[in-house]
């Protein structure tokens, strides 16, 4: 694998974190099959490959795909089923109580799989036979009548899967029914979204507003993805500026949290590019999360979910790790979520390098745009005094109340 961060542009100015995230990646590669694990020191995994080959991706790297990586990635797939098993699912099942049962791990790991096949030129040896039930009007009705609002974040990644793996029918399988599934998808949502808050799940208090911020995010990458017109666009930015917890990330309990920063802001970046609406706020929302999110690098490169936290990931054994940890995970997150940053912060020194974002729809896509037509100059910069005074404000707030209270 050839790394621009590592040579052509090691000496141009390239941050030193993104260099060490080079690095924490590089080492979990097995050097045979170029497969990844997904802890330091841990079992290969296919969650552990997809992060990693798509992290190195974004990072502005050529990264080259060996025969035993394509060998390793196109054998995970089930020749019947079209479902990806990788090794971390073969041998271990959830438990029965479980809300992240086998159909949504399995559905959760083709959606982080297909994006990479399709960035790297892998093709899918299998038709996705699992997918095509969501052709079904009336399978579809069903399932969509089923989701539960009051856990608006599992059902946000449900309904993203359904709505990705229905693009991918489409546009890849060529499906007939995937188009008129996918119109009745965006109709079922249109027709149960908050106006506002411009989510899902707070209409009546179903919810609270963080859950359906992080549910709501991945349903909105189908909207943004397919130039759908969002309900009340402007709510949804007031909700989600109101969700910053005073260290600058977004987790209502503090010390971030690799899923929770995303979700905000993805939904707020994407919000500036599309609407002239408190794009200063937004910015000073931003400037705040990126000092956050660069303060949880660990000394190897990579990135802890939040600190002092045990985690994993969906409770798969393979993926877990001790806090303060770094993981792949974890540091696939962080590393889209700073390219997110680099959208809208042009003048952030921190924030300069080539990055991409994977081209197929999934976590992790984005359209980007040309970053020379929307510099922040310095009367920009001005603007975005008031928001940072008034969030100053906040912060003194919450550590009156936090005194008070002890």
């Amino acid at each position: 694998m050839t790394s621009l961060l590592t040579t052509r542009t090691a000496h141009r100015g390239i941050p030193g974190w993104a260099r060490r995230v080079t690095t924490f990646l590089t080492r979990q590669a097995h050097p045979e099959t170029g497969a990844y694990s997904s802890v330091p020191g841990g079992m290969v995994t296919l969650y552990g490959t997809a992060y990693g080959l798509l992290a190195r991706h974004y990072l502005g790297e050529q990264v080259a795909v060996t025969p035993g990586l394509r060998r390793f990635l196109t054998g995970c797939q089930d020749a019947g089923s079209g479902y990806f098993v990788g090794p971390e699912l073969r041998d271990w099942a959830p438990p029965s109580d479980s809300a992240h049962d086998r159909e949504h791990l399995l559905l959760h790991l083709a959606c982080a799989v297909l994006p990479v096949m399709q960035e790297f030129g892998i093709a899918v040896p299998h038709a996705l036979r699992f997918a095509h039930r969501f052709c079904d009007p009336a399978y579809l009705a069903a399932w969509l009548a089923q989701r539960d609002m009051k856990d608006a974040w599992l059902e946000g990644n449900n309904l993203l899967f359904v709505g990705q793996l229905l693009v991918y029918l489409r546009d890849v399988e060529g499906h007939r029914g995937a188009n008129q599934a996918l119109a009745q998808w965006f109709a079922w949502l249109d027709d149960t979204v908050d106006t506002t808050t411009g989510l899902w799940g707070t209409r009546d208090g179903v919810c609270s507003p963080f859950a359906a911020m992080c549910g709501g995010y991945h349903q909105l990458l189908i909207y943004y993805h397919e130039d759908r017109p969002l309900q009340s666009p402007e709510r949804l930015v007031d909700t989600v500026l109101r969700l910053q917890h005073p260290d600058g990330g977004f987790s209502p309990s503090g010390g971030g949290g690799a899923c929770e920063d995303v979700d905000a802001i993805d939904i707020l970046v994407n919000a500036y590019k599309r609407f002239d609406y408190r794009r200063a706020d937004i910015r000073a929302t931003l400037r705040r999360a990126t000092t956050a999110i660069l303060a949880l690098q660990n000394p190897d490169g990579g990135f802890p979910y939040k600190r002092d936290t045990v985690q994993h990931h969906m409770g798969i054994p393979a993926t877990r790790a001790a806090a303060n940890v770094s993981t792949l995970f974890a540091t696939w997150f962080r590393v889209h979520t700073l390219a997110l940053l680099a959208e809208v912060l042009t003048d952030d020194s921190r924030l300069r390098l080539p990055f991409r974002f994977n081209r197929f729809l999934s976590m992790g896509w984005h359209r980007p745009w040309h970053h020379e037509e929307h510099l922040v100059d310095l009367p920009a910069r001005a603007r975005e005094l008031r928001p940072a005074v008034r969030f100053r404000a906040r912060i003194m707030k919450h550590w009156i109340r936090r005194l008070t209270a002890s």
